[in-house]
């Protein structure tokens, strides 16, 4: 990697309070590497020589995982996660470990052992969270890709807040392994990107050649069975002007509100689901650390962490049962649609002095159902209007399995 885009990611690094480590050894090696195979003649592999940058709950070796806390072990991973591994292998650098939200827990970005990022967009707007420094990386423009985790929101709303491509592929198309949980159930590694076809690029990368299309389809992506593409509106309500600007580009469109009652009876089922499911699952990943550095932790993910001490296994079974049936029951919505669109977060990107107690729900409201429906669904900035206006987004959802139908049908709309 060339000093020049090292010294950029150092310094918005610096700027955005968005890097907990450089990885400069590693960046080097893989350089070498790469120079080596051009000279020696071999062609180019897909994503030779992109840099980017890793959230800091994902393992790269020779560097600690740091999880934004105090609660960790500075030892060096001994081995890369497989996310990490797939994108080097196709010719990627990895030039940054980027700070987070303490263990991933916490849609705002407000807490983290190093401080909070800083928007790149401005100043006094909330990043959100919890992968807020890899959105920061891509939004300021010092890296052109960057992997974060999402288990509610956590690549999509930063990327809504800082006005970047933000993709939360189908849950278990992507593999976890090397990262740090919060909760299985809803955990899913994630991308940033400045251009959407670096990111899709980066999702066959992670994901592997065969996996992420949807079963038994084939044929253009996003047709439905009579040869016509369909989008469902209904989360947008009375406010569709985004809806109706965006989707004016794919005159060949039906836009439709038919599942409105189907979704919204969807959204009222799932929210005790994943509450149950996350609090329980995320108390089981911290109970012995907690237990002997309680004191360490940061006070609000310290009081999530409590929060789920005295749920049971029997309950939490039943939920396992409940959400298996959810997911089932919810494709009814894909008989009269291909892809649905939504708002990206609830409300205008709040600023830091502007947070409350309802401001973690406003942000997840859109993005925390795809996470327990296990749908793969993309963040999209839309063009800004004046100068004092913070970033607008709106987000794309696919039928599970369906990532690379979804990510083609994006392409018409950027």
């Amino acid at each position: 990697m060339d000093e020049q885009t090292l010294a950029e990611v150092e310094r918005a690094g610096t700027q955005f309070n968005a890097v907990t480590a450089m990885t400069v050894d590693r960046a080097d090696a893989l350089t070498a590497e790469s120079i080596g195979r051009r000279d020696s003649g071999e062609p180019p592999r897909r994503l030779e020589g992109i840099p980017f940058a890793i959230k800091d709950v994902i393992d790269l070796v020779g560097y600690p995982t740091t999880m934004g806390s105090n609660v960790r072990s500075d030892a060096p991973a001994a081995n890369s996660a497989p996310v990490v591994d797939r994108l080097e292998a196709a010719g990627a650098i990895p030039v940054a470990k980027t700070n987070c939200q303490e263990y991933s827990y916490g849609i705002l970005g407000d807490e983290s052992a190093f401080g909070r990022v800083v928007n790149p967009v401005d100043a006094a707007l909330c990043t959100a969270g919890s992968s807020s420094g890899s959105a920061a990386l891509v939004a300021a423009g010092a890296v052109p890709l960057a992997l974060g985790t999402d288990t509610a929101g956590s690549v999509r709303v930063p990327a809504a807040c800082q006005g970047v491509l933000g993709f939360k592929p189908t849950f278990g198309v992507v593999p976890v392994d090397g990262v740090f949980p919060l909760s299985q159930s809803f955990d899913t590694v994630g991308l940033f990107a400045s251009d959407l076809g670096v990111l899709t690029t980066a999702f066959d990368v992670i994901a592997g050649d065969d996996s992420g299309k949807a079963p038994g389809r084939g044929g253009e992506p996003g047709l439905t069975g009579n040869g016509a593409r369909t989008i469902d509106v209904s989360l947008f309500g009375g406010d569709d002007a985004r809806a109706r600007d965006l989707l004016r580009s794919v005159p060949d469109l039906t836009v439709t509100t038919a599942k409105g009652r189907v979704i919204g009876k969807l959204l009222d089922d799932l929210a005790p689901i994943y509450d149950f499911i996350r609090l329980y699952e995320a108390y089981e990943v911290h109970a012995d650390l907690y237990a002997e550095h309680a004191a360490d932790y940061q006070p609000g993910v310290a009081k999530k962490i409590e929060a789920g001490r005295d749920l049971g296994e029997t309950e939490y079974r039943k939920q396992l049962e409940a959400l298996a049936d959810l997911r089932k029951r919810s494709l009814t919505v894909f008989e009269g649609a291909d892809f649905l669109l939504t708002q990206a977060i609830d409300g205008p990107v709040i600023r830091w002095d502007e947070i409350d107690s309802g401001s973690a729900a406003k942000f997840m409201r859109y993005s925390m159902p795809f996470n327990v429906l296990g749908w793969p669904a993309l963040t999209l900035p839309l063009p800004r209007g004046g100068a004092g206006d913070g970033p607008q987004a709106v987000q794309l959802v696919g039928r599970p399995g369906g990532d690379r139908d979804l990510l083609a049908f994006a392409s018409r709309l950027v």
